[in-house]
């Protein structure tokens, strides 16, 4: 199956991917504040995200805990490090950039069915990656809350998961206003 592939794809290669992402979030106009952070702290981050794919791709309420937990903290880590949000969510972006065009250089769609197949790997990859930017704000938005007084209120991310309860494959035109 393509999926597998890819996800091995991505596993097998997640450390030059990191690498890769590094080089750029460093050299980029967009994310300058990344150029002064050490390079082993943007490893770890990176690094950890494109070995995970594999789970964090699954379309459970667990990993979606999981995600928002993961880029709540990260975002509030952000924020108290002095990264601009701007730079923050251009950090991301350049993550999934980096990731969809390794795939796609590697020449692996030999066929219409796998073409269409990749384009839903791509879309489950977009879905994934606006979870992860929606939470990195949310927790660079709420980095002056004291995480136990949020922890009261029953969870710490509770409060954030209705406005993401959509479906990657639901259409503007089918919801009702």
């Amino acid at each position: 199956m393509l999926y597998n592939r890819l996800i091995r794809l991505i596993e097998n290669h997640a450390e030059s991917l990191t690498q890769s992402w590094i080089r750029e979030v460093k050299t980029n106009e967009a994310t300058k504040s990344y150029r002064n952070f050490p390079d082993t702290a943007l490893h770890d981050s990176v690094y950890d995200i494109y070995s995970r794919l594999r789970y964090w791709l699954k379309k459970e309420e667990s990993t979606l805990e999981d995600i928002a937990e993961y880029f709540v903290l990260l975002g509030r880590e952000r924020a108290k490090q002095g990264f601009k949000l701007s730079e923050v969510i251009y950090s991301i972006i350049l993550a999934r950039v980096e990731l969809w065009n390794y795939i796609s250089n590697q020449g692996i769609f030999e066929d219409s069915m796998e073409l269409q197949r990749a384009l839903e790997f791509s879309q489950r990859l977009n879905y994934f990656y606006d979870k992860a930017i929606y939470f990195a704000t949310v927790g660079f938005e709420t980095v002056g809350e004291d995480e136990s007084s949020m922890k009261r209120k029953g969870s710490l991310f509770e409060a954030f998961f209705g406005a993401f309860r959509i479906s990657p494959t639901t259409s503007a035109t089918s919801s009702k206003a």
